[in-house]
């Protein structure tokens, strides 16, 4: 996309990430084996708004040019945010998505970030 190499993700607006990546001019994005599977789960249940998650996960945080990312991941993506919007409902075009997912109306927000490093943790692939 625009002659970058680009990730794309989604967030809603009721994720506590959601703060930290619209806060920040940068963001990582961590891939991590099956052994995780568990852990992934738990941090996918429990807010960092109610308790300290990555402490209790027992993940390490480190950083990659002021980036956070966890040491355990076996994949690391480094990216600088290049666009943001909020999903629109007359976009879509099947409406039984948005009538199935979004009983709230709390769309996600598209982020398009470009590729600045990967890191390969050849001790967790």
């Amino acid at each position: 996309m625009w002659h970058k190499n680009v990730v794309y993700i989604v967030i809603r607006p009721t994720r506590y990430t959601k703060e930290f990546v619209d806060k920040h001019d940068s963001f990582s994005l961590t891939f991590f084996n099956k052994k995780f599977k568990e852990t992934l789960l738990y941090l996918g249940k429990v807010s960092g708004k109610d308790e300290d998650k990555i402490e209790n996960s027992n993940l390490n945080v480190k950083y990659y040019n002021n980036i956070p990312y966890f040491k355990e991941a076996s994949i690391s993506i480094f990216c600088t945010k290049l666009y943001n919007q909020v999903m629109e409902k007359d976009c879509l075009i099947d409406q039984d998505i948005y009538e199935k997912n979004y009983p709230k109306n709390d769309m996600h927000t598209l982020y398009i970030g470009e590729i600045k490093n990967i890191l390969l943790n050849k001790k967790t692939l």
